[in-house]
């Protein structure tokens, strides 16, 4: 009962909570002693080294982080994520014994020994910024992208509490027991060990989610530089990756500039004295936290699924815009009439800056932007943080640092004191005015960092990412299009030649025509010459073109390249080749003959082309000539009706190369003329078994007037053969009229596959009423419950192998197929519903139907940003609670439907029997049969049932037979 209330309350269920449960824990046990370091870090920096040190500071901990971060990609790509988390716990334990064993020698003399408070504040802020960066790497290696909207909010709750206990510990150990803080140090180091060893009970209890560190070996460096490199370029090329660093630059600046603006600004001046600000800071985190901690319990993560991932980005930029405004007008009215404000005012404003500066960073920033990471494959997680927070947090520091250090003065360096550009009494309003236009221009990028989030997760549903089209293709970012082509027809990678061609084809630049003559000329590559051949022929028609395609015909001598020369040739009819043609009729290859006969008899200005047509005809005297179908073929392009009566007795000929070829022949020749000659073409819809056959047919119906009958059309939408999938929806499109009303009852039948129903809906979506389109919604939702009883069904019979057992493999594939095929249904339906194409049906189909839960997560988060709510919410909740039990498949079946689904052992026998699939009913009566469990009458079956049995009753006994 308090585990449902939990998990009603915080949004977790119930498969989630252990490994929810462990993160909390390891970053509560850390955050305690990190909240001792960060009050005590700061505290002792600006008592022993002044604030004027704050700026060279923060650039002394980004230059860090720059080299740690570069090290980091590097091994992120050879050791796993856990490791890494461990060996930062670890380091940072050392470091707490080291820096503590340094605070007691400097003690004694804290002039000299100065410099251990600035290392201390680097070092602490050092090993903080890793781990934070590490944490979101870590969340999503166990959590998919939807179910870590849900549950980051909860594990990253673990920080505030831990904050909280921390600070309240400070306090007590502070005021109570008058502790001298720097003697507190050591306490970072035992917490770090505390979290060490929670990692290692989650280690042995979690199971990963993505990809393993071996998947990943083979990829990575020796060299961490070249690592970063690569992170570069992928960001070079990544849209996401482009607006998270600029808006990472942003946000970075506005948070040093405000960092200095209550640290070294209002702090100092309200609390002069340290043991009063380290308290101060104690009691801070105290409240601070516990305001942290019910945001992100119960704000983070209905903000992030209420707003998105991409959009909750822009919630925070504003806030700090808002606070912002706030300090510049009041510290210009402070400023401008001579003031220096009140004391309590100004320490209000600078709790609620640091808040928003800091705790809100952490609630809202933090998890959202890591979120941002599940759209970017995860073997480039670590070098794409890296380049974040190792190039653009360094950049963006150096420049708020700069900035700070040039306007304020006051830093003392080795040569002279810098004089400061700005006076002191006006930084106090400057400072919050830039944080304020750096929050507006973050608040702009947030929109097309959403935008490329979407992208981003729809690219990781697709396998083949990374294809050889990469390569070309991203050379257009950075050139213009001529110069890239230009670049790509020298290359020594024929691959890259081909697709520069098609390139010049697809534009028609005709200012490439020398360039691709000269080459189809030179080159002795059969795959470029033809391509120059047909880039040549597409271009405008020009005498260079024509002139190149000329010499190539005069000078070639490949048998296979000549044909393609002549075909383009003629597209050409104002050039007249007949002279040189007619010595091509006496070549010894088929092809060639061919081919000059029809470009000859083709030509205009030709006068002998009734000889052309005998001499094709005298080859069909020898039907056993290897050729004979070409000669057939070429019948069929002269267009003569009249050598119809010569092709009709082979339309029925025993080969299916010649029937194909003669009804080729019979289709071209006909052309026109072809409706009395209709029953010919349906027929070869139903009763062929060539593609290429009801490819003709369907195509020559087009010329013919709508059908009675559109079944057969109909039923090739199920073809699995995509051309003749997109003749039929050619054919149904052109007649759209005519065939909707088949097409509408077909939409609705229960025995209409997916793909099918896909197609029609392709055709049909945008003419469907209010009503059919409710139907199809309630279609959809009969076979989201179709798919939850199967999955049931698929539970209870995996845990009874006894049962069915000579068929049980076969009947799990039949009940596996069967609950694809009702996803599928909803799939379609979402995808139409939320005005998405086939390819986003594809992507989200396969990643729901794959076996990895990182591909499930990515899928459902795709559907999520879709705009389909209702059917993409029901497939959400049954998907996130990932019952693995029959009890918790009938408890989300009542949860989504209001309806029990009383699916249990007893009745599943029952059940199995009443799916309506003939191939399940044959197994499970088969079964029966084998082992004499039932009275079968086939009689009572259907006639499909029945075919099916016997057909494998007679296999059994001929094996027994032969055995």
């Amino acid at each position: 009962m308090i585990t449902r209330f939990f998990s009603n309350l915080l949004s977790i269920k119930s498969n989630e909570w252990e490994g929810v449960l462990y993160l909390f824990l390891v970053l509560m046990v850390y955050s305690f002693g990190a909240s001792f370091a960060r009050s005590i870090g700061m505290t002792l920096l600006i008592s022993h080294l002044k604030s004027d040190i704050l700026p060279i500071m923060f650039i002394c901990v980004d230059l860090l982080v720059m080299v740690g971060a570069t090290i980091y990609a590097h091994y992120t790509k050879r050791v796993s994520g856990l490791d890494i988390f461990s060996f930062f716990l670890l380091c940072s334990t050392f470091f707490s014994i080291i820096a503590q064993f340094l605070f007691y020698y400097a003690s004694g003399d804290a002039y000299t020994f100065s410099w251990v408070y600035g290392a201390f504040f680097v070092g602490s802020s050092f090993f903080y910024i890793l781990i934070s960066i590490h944490v979101g790497s870590v969340v999503a290696s166990y959590f998919t992208a939807v179910q870590a909207k849900r549950v980051t909010g909860v594990i990253n709750a673990g920080m505030p509490i831990g904050g909280i206990c921390g600070g309240s510990a400070l306090v007590t150990l502070l005021k109570g027991f008058h502790a001298d803080p720097q003697n507190l140090v050591l306490v970072l180091g035992i917490s770090c060990l505390g979290a060490y060893a929670l990692l290692h009970i989650v280690r042995t209890r979690l199971n990963s989610v993505r990809v393993t560190n071996q998947t990943i070996k083979a990829g990575s460096s020796r060299n961490p530089l070249v690592d970063m490199l690569s992170s570069v370029k992928y960001v070079m090329h990544s849209r996401l990756m482009i607006f998270m660093s600029l808006g990472l630059m942003m946000f970075v600046i506005g948070n040093k500039l405000l960092e200095y603006q209550y640290q070294a600004i209002v702090y100092p001046d309200v609390f002069p004295d340290s043991n009063e600000r380290a308290a101060f800071f104690a009691v801070y985190e105290i409240f601070a936290n516990l305001a942290w901690l019910l945001i992100q319990l119960f704000l983070t993560s209905r903000i992030i699924l209420k707003m998105g991932v991409g959009m909750s980005n822009f919630l925070y930029p504003a806030l700090i815009a808002g606070i912002s405004f706030i300090l510049f007008v009041y510290f210009y009215w402070a400023a401008k009439h001579q003031g220096s404000g009140s004391v309590t005012t100004m320490l209000v404003l600078s709790i609620c800056t640091q808040f928003l500066n800091q705790e809100m960073r952490w609630a809202l920033r933090t998890p959202a932007n890591n979120l941002l990471f599940n759209a970017i494959p995860p073997n480039l997680w670590g070098t794409n943080k890296a380049f974040l927070n190792g190039v653009v947090f360094p950049a963006a520091t150096l420049i708020a640092s700069g900035f700070l250090m040039f306007a304020t003065g006051g830093v003392q360096t080795v040569i002279t004191q810098v004089t400061p550009y700005i006076a002191s009494k006006d930084v106090s309003y400057i400072l919050p005015f830039v944080v304020f236009v750096m929050s507006i221009l973050g608040m702009l990028i947030a929109f097309p960092q959403s935008a490329a989030y979407h992208e981003g997760m729809f690219g990781l549903l697709n396998r083949d990412l990374f294809d050889r089209r990469i390569d070309f293709w991203s050379g257009l970012r950075s050139n213009s299009l001529a110069q890239v082509v230009e670049d790509k027809l020298s290359s020594p990678d024929t691959y890259h030649v081909i697709a520069a061609l098609e390139i010049i084809r697809m534009f028609r630049m005709n200012q490439f025509v020398n360039r691709v003559g000269n080459l189809m000329l030179k080159t002795q590559l059969f795959d470029i010459k033809s391509h120059c051949v047909e880039t040549l022929a597409s271009l405008p028609q020009s005498n260079t073109n024509i002139t190149y395609l000329m010499e190539a015909l005069r000078q070639e001598n490949d048998p296979k390249l000549i044909p393609l020369i002549l075909k383009n040739l003629g597209r050409f009819p104002s050039v007249n080749l007949s002279e040189f043609v007619e010595k091509l009729l006496n070549h010894p290859t088929p092809e060639v003959f061919v081919e000059a006969c029809l470009y000859l008899h083709r030509h205009p200005s030709y006068k002998a082309k009734k000889e052309i047509e005998q001499r094709l005809l005298k080859h069909l005297e020898h039907l056993d000539d290897p050729n004979f179908t070409l000669y057939l073929q070429a019948i069929g392009e002269l267009r003569q009706a009249k050598y119809s009566d010569v092709i009709l007795p082979f339309l029925d000929h025993t080969k299916p190369a010649i029937r194909l070829a003669a009804f080729n022949a019979y289709v071209r020749m006909l052309e026109g003329h072809l409706e009395p000659h209709k029953s010919r073409l349906i027929d070869a819809l139903y009763n062929t078994s060539s593609k290429d056959m009801k490819v003709l047919a369907l195509q020559a119906l087009r010329e013919c007037r709508p059908l009675e009958d559109w079944s057969p059309v109909i039923h090739l939408l199920n073809a699995r053969d995509r051309a003749v999938v997109n003749e039929s929806k050619g054919l149904l499109q052109f007649h759209l009229n005519a065939s909707e009303p088949e097409l509408v009852r077909t939409l609705f039948l229960q025995s209409a596959s997916v793909q099918q129903r896909f197609e029609i809906l392709s055709l049909l979506y945008p003419r469907l009423d209010v009503l059919q389109r409710s139907a199809l919604r309630r279609m959809a939702d009969n076979s989201l419950k179709s798919f939850i009883k199967v999955t049931g069904l698929l539970r209870l019979h995996q845990i009874k192998p006894n049962n069915y057992e000579s068929v049980h493999e076969l009947v799990t594939k039949i009940l596996l197929e069967i609950a694809e095929e009702h996803l599928l249904n909803v799939v379609t339906v979402i995808t139409y519903e939320a005005e998405q194409n086939e390819e986003f049906f594809q992507r989200v189909g396969r990643g729901l139907l794959s076996h990895s839960k990182a591909n499930q997560g990515n899928a459902l988060e795709v559907l999520s940003n879709a705009g389909e709510r209702y059917l993409s919410g029901r497939l959400l909740k049954f998907f996130e609670e990932r019952g693995t039990d029959v009890k918790t498949i009938n408890r989300m079946h009542l949860v989504l439907f209001a309806e029990p689904l009383g699916l249990t052992e007893m009745n599943y026998e029952t059940q199995l029997f009443a799916i309506e699939n003939d191939m399940l009913r044959a197994c499970l009566y088969y079964d029966s049969l084998q082992h004499g469990k039932s009275n079968l009458r086939l009689d009572h079956l259907t006639k499909s049932v029945r075919v099916l049995l016997l057909d494998s009753k007679r296999a059994a006994l001929r094996a027994q037979v032969a055995h």
